[in-house]
């Protein structure tokens, strides 16, 4: 190793508060929410235990280990998940998770 990578610092995530972000919040954005969804251009902040607890996709998706990379984003210091439904069908999916309705 050289001694510049050794002086280097370790990369880090990349971070996004959100301004000038072309994404939107969805009415699911709990301050106290531990994982990020976006979908389309729609972002879910919700909580990682009530979506493995109520959806065993979700379970088997969150328990996948994950090798971190410098590539990985975090919004507000929650991981950031890409899914590839429409931001309507999550919203109701969610819905239901939270509200039990729709």
């Amino acid at each position: 190793m050289s001694e510049s990578q050794l002086d280097a610092p370790p990369q880090k995530r990349q971070r996004s508060d959100i301004t000038g972000d072309p994404r939107t919040r969805s009415e699911y954005w709990f301050q106290d929410g531990n994982i990020v969804l976006q979908v389309e251009n729609t972002l879910f902040r919700v909580h990682q235990s009530i979506l493995s607890r109520e959806s065993q996709i979700f379970k088997d998706t969150f328990s996948m280990p994950q090798v971190p990379s410098q590539e990985d984003e975090l919004i507000e210091g929650c991981p950031v998940v890409r899914l590839s439904d429409t931001a309507e069908d999550m919203g109701n999916i969610i819905s239901l998770l939270y509200d039990g309705t729709r």
